[in-house]
């Protein structure tokens, strides 16, 4: 009976997250940037997009046909995400933790994440989709662990590759769980199976067309490249080894964890936990692993730039792990308490947005793409539109999607595409290469004040 009671409590969580998460898009006169680039990218299905993999967007260009292209279908996929995690990462719980009321509280600890319960919960697309992928992995290795199926041969192989084709963040796990095998018996009996093979037949196919696109002719994995090292200040770094990007590392896992540090420390001092001995499993393997990889990958490129959304995802499933070292005295009052934090907090993210909007606090999300959208509907109707970034071709997407609209910035449009007769293009201030006097302007848009300017090519 508790078991069912802390299941139910669970899908209360996953369904009203789901639903805060969708109508929080609702109080937005603007899509955040990972939805605007959603609503542009979702124009086409491709191999790839940008600097991400393929399958988030695929996923988004299937909502967008049954639900239209709207703010309802972009919350949607973000909400079936987050709400599919919290109740995965139950089902993770409860086959390594017996306890009900121990194993409900892995998924109550996710509110404890400041990252997770903020960007997750609000804006966050591969991100979210990597978080799922990531616990659904090591879901499908305990399901192995207990039987060698061919159903849970191929349940493996399709989780692995969604998860590469979700973000390629996913590879620190794909390289953790290769190192571990090598270290546990226990890996070691799932991968030297010959149903392994089915696995990989099933992960190939998946990844195999993208990798293709990737890797062949074009040469997109250069400005994967390019983008990589912006994004980790690659190109910020001073000539010569430091040690200065394992701490920025070991800084980001401080902030990621913070305040789930906090509580085991002060329920561990007031004598209200204590800490199990636990054996050297291959779960605890995985974690040791990982925050191994993860260091020497920071390290070796000199990562001058950390950010703990893209920590968050490899560390999730590890909070089960957390509970099965600690001993709880009350665990059924912290489910309790718990369970109405996270309802607490589920409330305040709902009200966030109007909130801010009512108190004038600055915010991208609430300066609409209107007078943009307006203006080139009014005066530019014949022509193709090419906007200066995604933020801005999603945006003005979402209020026209009958038109094709192309992004200055998007390296994935092939030469086809990007040839067109009869273009308006806005730049953000006047452009320097373009050889005419713009025709039209829109002067201080937006929370920027960004100057635009209209191009006839």
């Amino acid at each position: 009976m508790g078991k069912g009671k802390a299941l139910h409590k669970i899908n209360v969580l996953a369904i009203l997250s789901f639903i805060a998460i969708t109508a929080i898009t609702f109080f937005k006169s603007a899509l955040e940037l990972e939805d605007a680039e959603q609503a542009y990218y979702s124009q086409w299905l491709r191999w790839g997009y940008d600097d991400q993999p393929p399958f988030y967007t695929w996923l988004q260009y299937g909502f967008n046909t049954v639900f239209g292209v709207g703010k309802l279908a972009f919350s949607l996929l973000r909400a079936v995400l987050f709400a599919g995690t919290l109740l995965l990462l139950y089902r993770f719980s409860g086959l390594r933790i017996k306890e009900a009321d121990t194993s409900k509280l892995a998924v109550l600890a996710l509110v404890l994440i400041p990252v997770y319960i903020d960007f997750t919960f609000r804006r966050l697309s591969h991100t979210s989709l990597l978080c799922l992928c990531v616990v659904a992995s090591y879901y499908s290795i305990q399901l192995l662990l207990a039987r060698k199926s061919i159903l849970n041969y191929l349940l493996l192989g399709l989780v692995l590759g969604v998860g590469i084709m979700s973000k390629y963040n996913y590879a620190f796990f794909l390289v953790t769980f290769a190192m571990v095998t090598l270290w546990d018996k226990e890996l070691r009996a799932i991968v030297f199976n010959p149903k392994i093979l089915l696995s990989v037949l099933v992960s190939v196919l998946l990844v195999g067309p993208h990798v293709y696109w990737l890797l062949g002719p074009d040469e997109y994995q250069s400005f994967l490249t390019s983008s990589i090292e912006e994004k980790i200040g690659k190109e910020q770094a001073q000539s010569g080894f430091s040690m200065l990007p394992f701490i920025v590392y070991l800084k980001g896992l401080f902030a990621l964890m913070f305040p789930v540090i906090a509580i085991i420390s002060i329920g561990y001092f007031s004598k209200n936990l204590s800490f199990n001995k636990l054996g050297i499993n291959w779960f605890f393997k995985m974690l040791i692993t990982q925050l191994l990889v993860l260091g020497l990958f920071f390290l070796i490129f000199q990562s001058q730039k950390v950010e703990t959304r893209w920590l968050l995802p490899l560390f999730i499933p590890f909070v089960v792990l957390l509970l099965e070292i600690v001993d709880l005295k009350n665990s059924k009052k912290l489910v309790t308490v718990g369970y109405w934090v996270f309802i607490l907090v589920i409330g305040i993210q709902t009200i966030r947005t109007p909130i801010e909007k009512v108190m004038k606090i600055p915010s991208s999300v609430h300066f609409g793409f209107e007078p943009v959208a307006s203006k080139l509907s009014k005066n530019y109707n014949t022509y193709h539109w090419v906007l200066p970034n995604v933020t801005y071709a999603g945006n003005v997407r979402l209020l026209h999607p009958e038109q094709t609209i192309l992004s200055a910035d998007d390296y994935s449009l092939t030469a086809l595409e990007l040839q067109h007769e009869g273009e308006v293009e806005i730049t953000i201030g006047p452009s320097v290469e373009k050889q005419t006097t713009p025709v039209d302007s829109l002067i201080g848009f937006g929370k920027e004040k960004e100057n635009l300017y209209f191009y006839i090519n």
